[in-house]
């Protein structure tokens, strides 16, 4: 079974639209402005081609440069990319973790980033209604007492850290990520109000396509996360010439910018669909 496929496939046309704007979009590369497509001419293809389109694409991004120089970015896999994005990230992880549950180490991960930039009182909040909303489900376990205190303990030490159930785990994932979207979609909202008046923003808070504005937002701040090395400004004879060198590199390199709010879609993608 091919992950990344799989959640491509269960993508709406808006999260592929998000994905191809994330992984062609113009930026600091300069093969994005030679041998890469522009997002629109992309995403007018069919289905299957524009899947194709962006696996390719994906696989080309998380790929290191000796891959990409032997032409070989095609056999990487979902899996060698997501322990790649771990290492990089300096997340612990197990080899026996399923290639999902990686993914959900990742996902988990740049949650906890976002979580520990919340003020206290949003914070409380969202632990609230998470704790509310795992009291509503109709759970095939109990809970362990630490998760019931504390849901927001996934992200803190990761999903592989902690004692849940192969069973518990996915539910509480898909929990944490709708009440994350859901806060997101309230502050976005909030911000509305100020500009078009509470009532309008309350009945577009109602409709799915808010939700869609906060997957966006969220990806927006993963992608912040993402490396990015600052733009050098004047430079002496000798940085020029390491500067264009390091320029060529990176173009063939992984591009950790695009490849993990990539992945933050893919898991929103799997865990709200």
């Amino acid at each position: 079974m091919d992950e990344l496929r799989v959640a491509l496939e269960l993508a709406t046309e808006e999260e592929l639209q998000q994905l191809t704007e994330l992984l062609f979009g113009r930026g600091l590369n300069p093969l994005d402005y030679f041998q890469t497509p522009l997002a629109i001419d992309v995403q007018s293809r069919d289905r299957d081609a524009w899947l194709d389109a962006l696996e390719k694409r994906f696989r080309y991004l998380a790929a290191d440069g000796i891959t990409v120089l032997r032409g070989r970015s095609h056999k990487l896999t979902y899996r060698q990319a997501l322990i790649r994005v771990c290492s990089y990230l300096k997340i612990p992880y197990s080899q026996k973790l399923s290639t999902t549950d990686l993914e959900a180490e990742v996902f988990l991960h740049i949650l906890g980033r976002a979580w520990k930039r919340l003020p206290k009182s949003e914070q409380e909040a969202l632990t609230l209604n998470i704790q509310q909303s795992l009291s509503e489900s109709n759970l095939p376990q109990p809970l362990p007492i630490s998760i019931k205190k504390n849901p927001l303990s996934l992200l803190l030490k990761g999903g592989s850290a902690l004692a849940v159930s192969s069973i518990l785990r996915p539910i509480l994932l898909k929990q944490l990520a709708r009440q994350f979207a859901i806060h997101f979609a309230k502050y976005q909202v909030a911000k509305a109000a100020l500009v078009r008046g509470g009532a309008t923003a309350a009945a577009q808070f109602q409709s799915h396509i808010t939700m869609q504005i906060a997957n966006r937002g969220m990806a927006v701040s993963a992608a912040r996360y993402g490396a990015a090395r600052t733009a050098l400004g004047f430079l002496g004879p000798v940085l020029w010439t390491w500067f264009l060198a390091d320029l060529g590199w990176r173009a063939i390199a992984t591009n950790y910018g695009r490849v993990i709010p990539a992945i933050f879609v893919l898991a929103q993608i799997r865990l709200l669909n």
